[in-house]
């Protein structure tokens, strides 16, 4: 950038009726004066309630230092015109009534002028003396509308002595009334909600195919591109061992496989800055990382076919990874597919793999609560004792008893509530110590309710509840008791758990309902 002179001076092309309705005036200039005279007219809120001031955002630090890194150190440079509105009195020039171009008046902060008198130019020329660049900024003349992040940091750029206009840029003033004139401040609030809410967003994935693919005689060479974004760097050195494995082998990657390795790249940057001090250590760490990943899909896509394909879930792998603890290759990757596996089940379980995809917050929510709802109980076993029909203490028929009320109270939430509860009652063989039927095991293990009724104190029925134990949490677990004389006590404290004594099967529907409905409104019911 050359000495500063007294006045910062920009020239552009002139033209009217832009869209119909816009005087602009379009050209080049370096960034670092276009960061001179410019202020981003932050949104505030206004003097009457409802009502705002300004409309540019607050700044993105870590945005802005990534343009200017980008300004800095790319080859292959290339930004979108800076728009900005320069506020004032313009004064028409006309030629048979068509309008040439535009000035203002004597003593102007911002004196714009026609470069040239003939009819047929449009050049104008705008002229800003250094000393009027405090008035100018207070008084927000120039107001940044697209481009805020890539002025931000301008005036640090470093210098470059070989290539003096490094930063040339385009740019775009729109030409606008005072800066009293509430229209035009609301035209300049539709022009950045226009260009910053209507462009269609590039997709990750053909941006990365975009970048990546190119020939590398004329991408950055790989120093540069290190310094210039490690994030991207290790994303490379990832994709590139994704090219060299067979085609069953990247199909494993997912449908967006750079995507998911740039994810993973980035986020475990983040949590781990020391990976990048040097190029050599980046690519170490990315021959490990790939080699992990390889091996734990390999391992993973046949159990969790579903888990493996949703977005999120290379770069959940390699955080697990990378906070695992292992001696070796092998020892880290057993480490962990055995904890992806139990995540796995869990979110099958649930019906909750979508929380690895890109989802909005609300939809995320709405589509965790359908899932949460279909989880809702619905199967409800009964363990017990089938005594035989001369058992003593009439235990037969009150077990009979027993039963009969409990279909009862379970018609009777489907009548008030319309919620249907199977109830499976499978019994148990009388006797001594042998092996429960596995059947009876597995329908304790898929049911969501466990009624263990406890009464005659049957050693099956103890080992059943301790199996349902292992398997359910303990609020899904019903204790019932019936004794035959006062004597007649569990043997084991049930204070912890629901535990329903009563003194006759009449008791149940009054008692039983209520630990039921309790679960179901607990599993998120509409109860």
């Amino acid at each position: 950038m050359p000495p500063a002179s007294q006045n910062i001076e920009f020239e552009g092309y002139f033209a009217e009726g832009v869209l119909g309705i816009f005087k602009i005036i379009r050209g080049f200039a370096d960034l670092r004066d276009l960061a001179a005279v410019s202020v981003p007219y932050e949104l505030n809120e206004g003097t009457e309630a409802g009502r705002v001031v300004g409309h540019q955002r607050q700044l993105n630090e870590k945005h802005a230092l990534d343009i200017k890194k980008y300004l800095e150190q790319s080859d292959s440079r290339l930004i979108p015109e800076i728009i900005l509105s320069v506020r004032g009195v313009f004064n028409n020039e006309t030629e048979q009534e068509r309008v040439i171009g535009v000035e203002t008046g004597e003593g102007a902060l911002i004196a714009v002028s026609r470069r040239f008198a003939g009819k047929h130019q449009r050049i104008q020329q705008i002229r800003i003396q250094r000393g009027d660049l405090e008035v100018v900024k207070e008084q927000k003349l120039v107001r940044r509308i697209d481009g805020n992040h890539r002025l931000a940091m301008a005036e640090a750029l470093e210098e470059d002595q070989i290539v003096p206009t490094k930063y040339l840029a385009p740019f775009c003033l729109i030409l606008l009334g005072p800066t009293q004139n509430d229209a035009d401040d609301y035209a300049e609030s539709l022009i950045f909600h226009t260009i910053n809410s209507t462009a269609l967003t590039l997709e990750s994935e053909h941006g990365l195919r975009l970048l990546l693919g190119q020939d590398p005689a004329h991408a950055m060479t790989p120093d540069n591109e290190f310094a210039y974004s490690p994030d991207l760097h290790l994303t490379r050195l990832l994709c590139g061992r994704l090219n060299n494995l067979p085609e069953p082998a990247r199909q494993r990657f997912g449908v967006r496989p750079l995507t998911s390795l740039w994810e993973a790249a980035r986020n475990l940057i983040q949590m781990d800055p020391a990976i990048t001090e040097s190029r050599a250590a980046l690519t170490t760490f990315a021959d490990e990382l790939f080699a992990a990943l390889a091996d734990i899909l390999t391992r993973m896509i046949a159990r969790h076919p579903s888990l493996c394909q949703t977005y999120a879930f290379l770069e959940l792998a390699a955080r697990v990874w990378r906070e695992s603890t292992g001696d070796t290759h092998d020892a880290k990757v057993n480490a962990v597919v055995g904890l992806l596996d139990r995540i796995g089940l869990w979110l099958g379980a649930e019906g909750i793999t979508s929380l690895l995809d890109p989802l909005s917050p609300a939809k995320q929510l709405i589509e965790t609560f359908k899932a949460a709802q279909q989880r809702v109980p619905k199967r409800v076993i009964l363990a017990r004792w089938y005594p035989s029909q001369d058992a003593p203490y009439n235990a037969f028929t009150k077990a009979n008893l027993r039963l009969q009320q409990l279909r009862e109270t379970l018609a009777a939430i489907e009548r008030n509530h319309n919620i249907k509860l199977e109830l499976i009652d499978m019994g148990t063989e009388e006797g001594g110590a042998f092996p429960i039927h596995h059947r009876m095991y597995e329908a304790i293990a898929s049911s969501d309710i466990i009624i263990c009724d406890l009464t005659g104190q049957r050693p099956n029925v103890f080992v059943e509840a301790g199996f349902a134990l292992q398997h359910h949490k303990k609020n899904r677990l019903i204790f019932l008791f019936e004794p035959r004389n006062r004597k007649d006590k569990v043997p084991f404290d049930l204070t912890t758990f629901k535990y329903v004594a009563i003194s006759e099967a009449a008791e149940i529907p009054n008692k039983v309902k209520s630990q039921i409905i309790a679960i179901l409104h607990d599993a998120g019911a509409p109860i």
